[in-house]
């Protein structure tokens, strides 16, 4: 049987109350979690997600009933994808800045402000922070950058 890669049952919810904790353990109150919906789209490339308007896409393959039952590597892809949420809420033209710019890799530059680096240096950041925090690991210099962080 052949099957069409441009059709699927979508699946659409909201953020699971494991999420939900998540995403206030890292963001606070900083970010608005009534409204984000988790989506699939074929048009997603599979292990890979998109936040461009306030929701996250993945590819079908990759949907995840909840992502705080996964393991560190998968929850800490959920909380990357928040980053482009905040910075969805905050005005920041997502869709367009990664167009442009596509740079993960960071390096801390003492006093550069966070709002300074790409939106996907930005997610890997606080995804990094994430990892870090749920491992034991130092996070000073996350906490001294990262705006809405706290200890």
């Amino acid at each position: 049987m052949i099957t069409n890669p441009f059709w699927h049952q979508q699946q659409v919810r909201k953020l699971t109350d494991g999420e939900r904790q998540i995403a206030r353990s890292v963001f606070g109150e900083a970010l608005c979690l009534d409204e984000i919906h988790l989506k699939t789209v074929w048009w997603v490339i599979r292990g890979y997600a998109v936040s461009p308007d306030g929701n996250i896409y993945f590819h079908p393959d990759d949907w995840c009933e909840d992502f705080a039952s996964q393991p560190l590597e998968r929850r800490a892809w959920l909380v990357h994808e928040l980053v482009h949420i905040w910075q969805v809420q905050q005005g920041i033209r997502v869709f367009w800045r990664a167009v442009f710019n596509r740079r993960y890799r960071y390096q801390w530059h003492k006093n550069k402000p966070f709002l300074s680096y790409g939106i996907e240096q930005q997610a890997r950041m606080v995804e990094d922070f994430y990892i870090r925090r749920e491992l034991g690991a130092d996070c000073t210099a996350w906490y001294q950058c990262v705006p809405f962080l706290k200890y």
